[in-house]
């Protein structure tokens, strides 16, 4: 039903494929809208073939099909990591349990002593940046093994809420940024909001 079918996603791919670039990425949000829907992976798959036929008559090419499947797993098990606490692919926390430290840390009145070193991960191949989360994720885990919250943020970023800012080891695996972390709570959710 097209009530059931449209959403801005359908909208982006439908563009990528007529301009003939950022499908990839438009494959993947795509994906991601889908297992939010509810809708399972065969039967997204199946939506992504009668989009590509519908629009030019061939299959939809592979990279097109891995991301739309990494958009869908990655949406998919959300729900899961929230539940756990804890990220099934990473093992970093979500961004659920983030927030809700935060709010400990603002309460307590300790959030001037704590920053997020933010890193960001700069490969465009799929695949490739999931094996560069892994290993910015080990990287974490090494650099910050006393106890500091470790987070993953979305599909290229994970991030250190610490005191003790070191990023000398983590230059190689991506972008570091650190964040102080402002004055008011509402005001950290909102910058986190721009990394999510």
């Amino acid at each position: 039903m097209p009530h059931d079918w449209w959403t801005p996603a359908v909208e982006q791919a439908i563009k990528a494929v007529n301009r003939g670039h950022g499908l990839t990425r438009a494959c993947m949000a795509l994906g991601d809208a889908r297992a939010r829907a509810g809708v399972g992976i065969a039967e997204g798959m199946t939506d992504l073939a009668a989009l590509f036929r519908l629009l030019g008559g061939a299959d939809p090419p592979l990279a097109a099909l891995r991301s739309f499947a990494t958009g869908w797993a990655e949406a998919g098990f959300a729900p899961i990591g929230e539940l756990r606490c804890e990220d099934p692919l990473t093992g970093l926390v979500s961004v659920a349990y983030l927030r809700t430290r935060l709010a400990e840390i603002y309460r307590e009145g300790t959030a001037r002593l704590h920053g997020l070193v933010v890193v960001t991960v700069t490969v465009a191949d799929t695949w490739e940046r999931v094996a560069a989360l892994l290993h910015v994720a080990a990287l974490l885990r090494e650099v910050f093994p006393l106890g500091d919250t470790l987070v993953r943020l979305g599909h290229d970023r994970a991030a250190a809420l610490t005191t003790r800012p070191r990023t000398r080891r983590l230059r190689d695996a991506g972008l570091v940024e650190v964040v102080a972390l402002p004055d008011r709570y509402r005001d950290a959710l909102a910058t986190l909001s721009l990394w999510t």
